[in-house]
C-alpha cells in the first residue's frame, strides 16, 4: 500500500493491523482527485494524515476556506500512531511538573501543564461539537504505585502543585485529583500491592475514528487527501528575484509544488528533513499493545472502569476496558512492556515483538494478583505503532529556522492524545498571524534541535494518552 518504492525511514507498506483498524474507516484508501495537482502553486502541502495533520488542515481550512491544501499520507489514513495507540485522552505528564518546573521555570512548567489540559478538552469538545462517533467515554484515570519511593516523589509533586497554586490563582489546574494510600489505594485501583494511587478526569476513545472524522470534515472544507502517496523528497527554490519561493514536493505518483510545506510525519520526519536528522534530535520507536480477554474472577471489579497508568509497574505500563456496549465489549487494552526491549531507531510497525507480547498477555494477572484475576482470558491481539521521542520531552512545532515556508508540528513522545491537537492550534496561529499565541510553550521550539545544549528531562514512565 505504499504507493512505490519504499524509502528507509518512511512508513513500511506492510503494517500491522492494530485493534482500531479491523474495520477499515470509508476514507482509508481516499482520494479526492484521480491524480495529483502538479500544474498548480498550492498554498500548502500537508504530510501526514495522523491528528497532527488532520487538526492542522482543519484548523487552517476553518481559518481560511480559500486555500489550496493537499494532505500526502504514505499509507492508508491515519495508518500511523494515531491509529494504532492505546486508545487513552488523558492529561497525565503533570507527574512530570518538578522536572519541568527545576529546568525550565515555574512559568513554562505551567505553560505545558495548561496546554495539557487544555487539549484534552479541546478533543473532548470537538467530539461532541461535531457529534463525532469514536466510542468516546468518560471516566477517571489513575496512576498507581507499588513502591514507597516512587510514591514518595508523587506527593512531592502533588506538595509543589498544592503551593504554586495557593500563590497564583492562574494555575488552577482543569482536572481535580484525588489521592488513594495504603488500603484505599489498593481497594480503588484493584492492585494488591498498590502502595499510592491519583485520580482524575479523563477518557478512553477509538482514536483512529476521530482522526478519519477529523479528516472527512476538513474534506468538507476543500482539504484535497491523496493516500498511497510517500513523499520522497521535499525541497525548496528560490528564484533569482527571490519574491516567488516555493516548495518542491517529489512523490512515486508525480511532484507538486507550493508555498509552504507542514511536515506532520512524527517519527519519519527524519527521513524528509535530512537536517533535523543530522541533529540526532528526534528518536524514532517501536512500541506495542494487546487486547486480551478479562480474567474468569474480575468481571466487575469498578477498578476495570479506570484508565490506568502502572508507573513502577513494569516500565510504564497502562490499560483500560473496553465500556458495555462497545464493541469489544469487555476486551483489556494493554500496552507498555518497553523495559523488555526499547526497540529504538525503528520506523518498521510490521513485526510483533514475542517477548512483550508474552509479557503484555499476561501483566493484567500478575498486577491484579492471580486469585483476583482468575484464569486467564484468551488473547485477542497483538498491534504495534512508531512514535518517536525528543531528550526533552516536548514536540517541534513551528518553522524550520533557516527554512522559510517549512513548518512542522512533530515529535510528540507518545503523548499525542494530549499534545498534538493544541500544537496544531499554535502552528496554525503562528503561520496565519506570524507571532506566537502567549500561551505557547518556548520548549517547543524547532531551534533549540540546533542549539548544542539541550535540555535532557526523563520522559514520565506513566500510561501515556496514546499507549505506544
Amino acid at each position: 500500500m505504499g504507493g512505490g518504492e519504499h524509502h528507509p525511514g518512511l512508513p513500511v507498506p506492510n503494517p500491522v493491523v492494530s485493534y482500531w483498524q479491523v474495520q477499515p474507516h470509508r476514507i482509508a484508501e481516499h482520494r479526492t482527485t484521480p491524480s495529483l495537482p502538479t500544474s498548480e502553486l498550492l498554498d500548502f502541502v500537508i504530510v501526514g494524515s495522523g491528528i497532527s495533520g488532520a487538526a492542522i488542515a482543519y484548523k487552517l481550512l476553518s481559518r481560511d476556506p480559500s486555500l489550496s491544501i493537499l494532505m500526502l499520507e504514505a499509507r492508508t489514513a491515519a495508518s500511523g500512531a494515531s491509529g494504532r495507540n492505546g486508545g487513552h485522552c488523558r492529561a497525565g505528564w503533570w507527574l512530570n511538573y518538578k522536572r519541568y518546573k527545576d529546568t525550565l521555570g515555574e512559568d513554562e512548567a505551567l505553560k505545558f501543564l495548561r496546554l495539557e489540559e487544555d487539549n484534552v478538552k479541546d478533543i473532548a469538545d470537538f467530539v461532541r461539537d461535531h457529534n463525532i462517533d469514536c466510542d468516546f467515554v468518560d471516566l477517571q484515570s489513575a496512576d498507581t504505585y507499588v513502591t514507597e519511593e516512587a510514591w514518595a516523589n508523587v506527593k512531592e509533586v502533588l506538595r509543589m502543585e498544592e503551593e504554586v497554586r495557593e500563590r497564583r490563582p492562574d494555575a488552577a489546574h482543569r482536572n481535580p485529583r484525588k489521592v488513594y494510600e495504603g488500603k484505599a489505594a489498593q481497594d480503588r485501583v484493584g492492585i494488591p500491592n498498590a502502595v499510592g494511587a491519583v485520580t482524575w478526569p479523563a477518557h478512553v476513545q477509538n482514536p483512529y475514528r476521530l482522526v478519519c472524522r477529523m479528516l472527512e470534515l476538513a474534506l468538507d472544507k476543500g482539504l484535497n487527501l491523496q493516500t498511497n502517496t510517500p513523499v520522497h523528497e521535499v525541497t525548496q527554490v528560490v528564484p533569482d528575484n527571490r519574491q516567488l519561493q516555493k516548495w518542491v514536493v517529489k512523490t512515486p505518483r508525480g511532484t507538486v509544488h507550493a508555498k509552504g510545506v507542514i511536515l506532520a510525519t512524527n517519527a519519519y520526519t527524519n527521513a524528509i528533513y535530512t537536517d533535523l536528522a543530522t541533529t540526532g534530535f528526534l528518536r524514532p520507536g517501536r512500541s506495542q499493545v494487546t487486547a486480551v480477554r478479562p480474567g474468569s474472577k474480575v468481571a466487575g471489579n469498578p477498578a476495570l472502569r479506570l484508565a490506568t497508568g502502572l508507573n513502577d509497574v513494569g516500565f510504564g505500563d497502562y490499560f483500560h476496558v473496553r465500556a458495555p456496549g462497545l464493541d469489544g465489549e469487555g476486551d483489556v487494552i494493554y500496552g507498555g512492556g518497553r523495559f523488555i526491549s526499547r526497540e529504538e531507531d525503528i520506523t518498521d510497525d510490521s513485526k510483533i515483538n514475542d517477548k512483550i507480547a508474552t509479557y503484555l498477555r499476561q501483566a493484567p494477572r500478575q498486577h491484579f494478583g492471580r486469585e483476583n484475576w482468575g484464569e486467564q482470558g484468551k488473547a485477542v491481539m497483538d498491534w504495534t505503532g512508531i512514535t518517536c521521542y525528543t531528550p526533552d520531552t516536548f514536540p517541534l512545532v513551528g518553522e524550520a529556522p533557516g527554512k522559510k515556508g517549512l513548518w512542522m508540528s512533530v515529535g510528540m513522545n507518545g503523548h499525542g492524545m494530549a499534545m498534538a491537537f493544541r500544537s496544531a492550534e499554535a502552528l496554525v496561529h503562528i503561520i496565519t498571524t506570524g507571532t506566537e499565541p502567549e500561551w505557547f510553550p518556548r520548549s517547543f521550539k524547532l531551534a533549540r534541535a540546533w542549539s548544542g545544549n539541550t535540555v535532557h528531562i526523563s520522559r514520565p514512565e506513566t500510561g501515556n494518552d496514546t499507549g505506544l
